[in-house]
This record gives structure tokens, sequence and C-alpha cells, in this order.
């Protein structure tokens, strides 16, 4: 494996049995190899399933039977502007436990036959990255995304490549994004809204080390996203953390119902410790929901 897939699975791990099983819009477009039973041959049949041999034995036409499975299209939407240089919780870059989590749906991929593609920008436009199968496409993938989020990026949108997306992917699929906590409302909402109608949404957000609150918060810093100045918390009062406290409660809560409301399966990731548990929750909701 390239390093970007070996660094997922040394969070991620191996065993990716029974995730992303189900959802509304598996499609069912291939069969495994394994045998399952015989049954009467029916018109319309394929003649090439015929067990001829045990349809000599029984003196009627009978039909192999195999295990089917089922198959998603996915297609992956990721943000790769500004906010995702900022630091995660568990200190590492957001960049680096957003480019784990994907490479995490890959290995899932992997043993599932499953098409997976990428669609990842910021502000000023996509990349459309098209579905493929195997190591060596989804390691380019990885690549190309984490490029593109070191080399000078804008500022975050995940509305464009959401925006995208609804307007260039027509066919039902299993939609994975990958961000930013992001602000509910407006053109969010408007094509949260379109996309849910259409396709299966699976949403893994990667959250901001806390402004007040940490060690590594303490100290003055800069936003990311506007290069503004930020006073670290060590010279805040305490009427000003209180505030900030119930300002992130409420911004959770918003963000949680806008979720809900959508019937999104999601998570919040803090680091790459988190990943394997987080993302088998999640998709474990998706799975109910199917």
């Amino acid at each position: 494996m390239g390093k970007h897939l070996n660094r997922a699975r040394s969070h991620f791990g191996t065993d990716t049995r029974g995730l992303l099983e189900g959802g509304r819009y598996a499609l069912l477009h291939s069969r495994s190899l394994e045998f399952d039973d015989l049954r009467p041959y029916v018109r319309g049949d394929d003649v090439r399933d015929i067990d001829w041999k045990a349809s000599a034995r029984s003196g009627s036409v009978l039909i192999k039977r195999f295990v089917d499975e089922k198959h998603h299209k996915i297609l992956l939407v990721a943000d790769a502007g500004r906010n995702m240089t900022a630091q995660s919780p568990s200190g590492e870059a957001k960049i680096d436990v957003a480019a784990n989590i994907l490479g995490a749906f890959g290995l899932i991929t992997l043993k599932r036959a499953d098409q997976i593609g990428m669609v990842y920008g910021d502000d000023r436009g996509c990349v459309n990255l098209r579905q493929g199968r195997g190591e060596t496409h989804i390691e380019s993938m990885l690549h190309r995304f984490y490029g593109h989020s070191l080399a000078k990026p804008g500022a975050s949108d995940i509305a464009c490549q959401l925006e995208y997306v609804a307007t260039h992917y027509r066919h039902r699929m299993l939609i994975v994004v990958v961000s930013d906590e992001p602000e509910p409302g407006g053109r969010l909402e408007e094509v949260v809204s379109r996309l849910t109608g259409r396709h299966d949404i699976m949403w893994a957000m990667v959250s901001d080390v806390p402004a007040v609150g940490t060690p590594a918060a303490a100290e003055d810093g800069y936003d990311v996203a506007s290069g503004r100045f930020v006073i670290g918390g060590a010279n805040l009062g305490p009427r000003v953390v209180a505030a900030y406290r119930r300002a992130e409660q409420h911004r959770r809560s918003e963000l949680e119902e806008f979720m809900t409301v959508h019937s999104i399966p999601h998570t919040t990731v803090g680091g790459s410790g988190q990943i394997r548990a987080r993302l088998i929750g999640m998709t474990e909701v998706f799975t109910r929901a199917g």
C-alpha cells in the first residue's frame, strides 16, 4: 500500500467486515463466486447459470444461485480549504485527520469491490476525480487531496463542493462528506436538501482545538480562516470564557439539529486515534437506516 493508505490502516485497522452494508440505495450490481443453492430454471434466467450435470441427474433444468453482494458507488466529498490546516484537539493537523478518514473509507471499499471517487476543493472551485477501484486508484486520490490542502488553499466552503455534486452527479450513490464543522443554514441548507432527496449521505467532521479551556488554547494565536489575531484563554476573564462556552454549546446544538433534520448519519472526530470507533458508530446508523 502507499503511504496514505498505510497511515489510514495504522489507525483504522484491516477488519472492515459488515461496514457499509445496506443503505437505501445499495446497488445489487454483482454477485460473489460463493455458491448458494440450486433452483428450477424460469424463463429469462441467464443460460450460463444452468448446472447441466445437476439438471441431467434430476430430469429438470436447474439454475445455480450465488450469494448476492450489495455494492455502492461511493463519492468522497472533502474540504481541502484553509480550515483543514488548523490544529485538531489531538494536536494533529486537521488535514492529517481528514486524510486518514478518507483513507479509512478507501480501505472499506477494497474488499467490497465498491466504486469510489472524490470531489475536493475550497471556495475557488472543485477537483473531480472519477470513480474507480483498487489501491492505486485510492492512493492517487489521497495524494492529490493532501497536496492541494498544503499548497496555499483557498477559504473552506464545503457548500461549494456539495453544489458541484448536486449539479453533476445525478445517479444515486453514497456520499461521504469529510470537512470542518460547517455553519448550518443558507446555501448549505439548500444544497443538502437537494442531495438528501437523491443520495445517501454520511458526514464526518474534524473538530478544532477549543479556543479556550485547554493548555494549547491558553496562549495567543490566530484564525487560519481569516488570519486574524486570537487572544488566548489565559488573557480572558471568566465572563468571556463563560460566554464562549455558551456560544459553543449553542453552535453544536444547531449543528446536531441540522444533521438530525436531514437524517444524516454523522460523527465528529478529534484525532486519528478516534477514527475507528467513530466511523463504526456512524456506519452502524447508516446500515440500520437501509
